[in-house]
């Protein structure tokens, strides 16, 4: 029986790590950081994190860390179906796969 609930435990705390997807959510945006550079990402797997005007800036703050947005990362804005625009800064470098696939 403790092996079962300990299990059970286990994967509940798996599942609550993975279900956000992010670092940080600045300003409606969420971002994954490496180094001194940012990427834009989704909120959690069920993906559709978007909807309305999006401007990404070319750089954000955090923990008193300046990052350079330069990417938009994997599945970024996929199934946002209320999506109208993205603004996209020119320190992006690189829009990953399926970045706005399903979008409407």
């Amino acid at each position: 029986m403790k092996a079962k609930w300990f299990i059970l435990c286990m994967f509940s705390l798996l599942v609550n790590i993975t279900a956000n997807a992010y670092d940080a959510e600045i300003d409606g945006i969420y971002y994954n950081f490496s180094g001194t550079n940012a990427t834009v990402t989704y909120a959690t797997t069920s993906y559709n994190s978007y909807s309305g005007d999006i401007s990404i800036p070319a750089s954000v703050s955090y923990n008193n860390t300046r990052y350079s947005v330069t990417e938009i990362g994997y599945r970024a804005f996929y199934n946002c179906r209320n999506l109208t625009s993205v603004i996209i800064p020119n320190s992006v470098k690189t829009i990953s796969h399926y970045a706005f696939d399903r979008c409407i």
